[in-house]
C-alpha cells in the first residue's frame, strides 16, 4: 500500500521522473507507468531496513481498538498478510502534489492474533477472548490521502502523507474463526460463527473500519520514513 503513494508521486508529477526503484517514465506514458509500478511492487514490499522502512507483508500491529456503537473489540499482536498480492488502480494526483486517490484491490487478506470482544454482532450477543483468525476474500479499499510538503534537514523539499480517509468493501465471503467465544460454550459459539460466515458482508460493514484504519496507519508511518529520504528536487526532472 505504501507503494501507491510513492509510485504515484514519482510517476504523476510533471516531467520525467527517476528513482532507483522504478523505471523512469514520462507522465503521459501510461504503459510505462503501469509497467514501472508492477516492477517496483516486489522490491518495495520487502521493506528498506536501512531507511527504517519495515516490510509491508506481513504487517504487525500491536493493538487494534474497535470501539463501535453496539460492539467493542480489541485485537492484540495481530499479523496481517496478503498485501503483496494486492493491485493498485485508478491513480489520481492533483497537479500541485497535495492529494492523491487510488484503489487497492486485494484477492485475500489474513489476520491472526488475539482478541477481546463484547456486545452485539448485529442481532446476536457476543463475548469472549482468545485466539482469532480472519481470512477475507476479495476486498476493495479506496484511499483518499492528503499530502504535504516541507523542508528537510538537507534544505530540500520533501513530501509526506498528512492524513487519509478510507472506503472499504468486502466483495466475497470472509471466514471468521474466534476461539473461546462465551468461554468455550460450543452451541453459542457455533451460532455466532454461522451467523458471521453467512452474513459476511453485513458483519464486515459493521466492524471493518477500525481494523483497516490501523493497517493503513501502520503503513503510512513506513511511507513517510521512506519519503523523508527522497527530496522532490532529486526525483522531478523538468
Amino acid at each position: 500500500m505504501f507503494l501507491s503513494v510513492s509510485i504515484a508521486f514519482f510517476c504523476f508529477a510533471s516531467g520525467v521522473l527517476t528513482n532507483s526503484l522504478i523505471t523512469p517514465c514520462k507522465v503521459n506514458d501510461l504503459v510505462c507507468v503501469d509497467k514501472s509500478i508492477k516492477g517496483a511492487i516486489p522490491k518495495i514490499l520487502v521493506g528498506i531496513p536501512e531507511l527504517g522502512v519495515e516490510s509491508s507483508d506481513p504487517i504487525f500491529v500491536d493493538q487494534i481498538d474497535g470501539n463501535l456503537s453496539i460492539i467493542k473489540y480489541k485485537f492484540f499482536n495481530t499479523t496481517i498478510t496478503g498485501f503483496k498480492n494486492c493491485e493498485i488502480s485508478n491513480f489520481k494526483l492533483n497537479e500541485d502534489i497535495t492529494a492523491i486517490k487510488y484503489d487497492l484491490n486485494c484477492p485475500k487478506i489474513s489476520l491472526i492474533g488475539k482478541y477481546e470482544v463484547s456486545g452485539r454482532l448485529i442481532v446476536l450477543p457476543v463475548e469472549g477472548s482468545g485466539d482469532f483468525q480472519l481470512i477475507t476474500g476479495k476486498y476493495s479499499i479506496h484511499v483518499d490521502s492528503e499530502l504535504k510538503k516541507g523542508t528537510g534537514s538537507d534544505g530540500k523539499t520533501h513530501i509526506s502523507i498528512k492524513n487519509f480517509k478510507l472506503k472499504s468493501k468486502a466483495l466475497s465471503p470472509i471466514k471468521f474463526d474466534f476461539k473461546n467465544l462465551f468461554n468455550g460454550q460450543k452451541d453459542l459459539s457455533d451460532a455466532v460463527h454461522k451467523f458471521a460466515n453467512e452474513n459476511w458482508f453485513e458483519v464486515s460493514e459493521l466492524v471493518q473500519e477500525p481494523t483497516w484504519n490501523a493497517c493503513i496507519k501502520k503503513v503510512t508511518t513506513n511511507v513517510n520514513k521512506y519519503l523523508k529520504n527522497v527530496a522532490l528536487e532529486d526525483i522531478v526532472l523538468q
